[in-house]
């Protein structure tokens, strides 16, 4: 399952809009609904419709990264990358069999830093 955080897109929206130096009644005339809505928006309480989602990113030239949705992978090394692709591919029971190894080896790592300390 997939949970959207409305106040999440509301603060990324209401960020840009502050650093595009436009009022809410601006935004909301260039987007096409009233400033109302977009402050319902941004204050988390309504998820924008798809149309106006992509309106407002278009006119604050957000992208679905900044959403935190897709992670921006130009920032990743290529073991980073790999790894995602492999997780990507994973099936339900693989996943958490690779979550466990992981957690297994972090414990690990954690309980050798303080033996050693």
């Amino acid at each position: 399952m997939f949970l959207i955080d409305k106040q999440n897109i509301g603060s990324v929206i209401k960020k840009a809009r502050k650093k595009a130096k436009l009022k809410q009644y601006q935004l909301a005339e260039m987007a096409g609904f009233t400033d109302k809505h977009l402050s319902r928006i941004e204050n988390g309480k309504y998820l924008p419709k798809l149309e106006h989602f992509l309106i407002l990113s278009a006119i604050l030239h957000l992208e679905l990264s900044d959403f935190g949705i897709i992670p921006d992978t130009k920032k990743f090394s290529d073991e980073k990358k790999s790894l995602i692709d492999k997780i990507i591919l994973l099936d339900s029971e693989k996943l958490k069999l690779y979550e466990n190894i992981l957690n297994l080896v972090e414990e690990t790592i954690a309980f050798n830093s303080k033996k050693n300390s």
